[in-house]
């Protein structure tokens, strides 16, 4: 799997780290100001460039999890009100929310899952063999959200257990399958890392690559 990095697809690389990250949204460690970031910033139909709504994304990673942060700006959000704390709201896309969509075996192309956080804290996961959509299954993947109204922002911090993948382990120069979106539901606009040229985010081969690096 480590030679899919040389293949043509854009890649983010997930540092190592074994920094205590504390899950509140806020991104206050300085493991965090450190990884490199990529950005969510482009409408995946066409690729054109949306740079008000640009998003940063950057991946960590652990023995035990992967973790995503988002640093959204925003002018306004529309939301889910009330939120649910228990459980999952299917639809919950047609709002706000930020999304990542991982495969760790790019041997199984149409083989994914999807990671959904909405600006309330509200979270979706699903599990796919692309078109058969599982929406029983549970993660256990966890969430938090930071909204900065006088700087426009809201911040997500994810955290996956690796066992959401089969206990499927990553060592230093592992590479993974995955794409990043963001919906804008207020902006009417649907935004991708790696836009797949069609108005479905579920175009597995146009996913980018995840490498692991310690």
């Amino acid at each position: 799997m480590a030679n899919m990095a040389n293949e043509e697809h854009s890649k983010v690389t997930a540092q190592y780290t074994t920094s205590k990250i504390v899950l509140d949204g806020r991104l206050d460690e300085e493991i965090w100001k450190q990884t490199k970031t990529v950005r969510i910033e482009k409408v995946i139909k066409n690729g054109e460039t949306v740079p008000a709504l640009s998003t940063e994304v950057r991946v960590l990673w652990t023995e035990e999890s992967l973790y995503i942060s988002y640093v959204a700006p925003y002018r306004k959000l529309m939301t889910f009100e009330p939120a649910i704390r228990e459980g999952k709201r299917i639809g919950l896309w047609k709002r706000d929310v930020v999304e990542a969509f991982i495969n760790p075996n790019p041997n199984e192309i149409n083989r994914y899952s999807e990671y959904e956080v909405a600006p309330t804290g509200e979270k979706f996961d699903l599990l796919l063999d692309w078109p058969n959509k599982d929406f029983l299954w549970n993660s256990r993947f966890e969430a938090a959200v930071h909204l900065d109204s006088e700087l426009g922002l809201w911040t997500t911090e994810m955290r996956i257990p690796f066992s959401a993948f089969g206990n499927t382990i990553p060592i230093s120069g592992t590479c993974w399958r995955i794409n990043f979106y963001r919906h804008a539901s207020k902006e009417k606009v649907f935004l991708g890392w790696q836009p797949t040229m069609n108005d479905s985010a579920h175009i597995p081969k146009r996913f980018g690559i995840l490498e692991f690096i310690k």
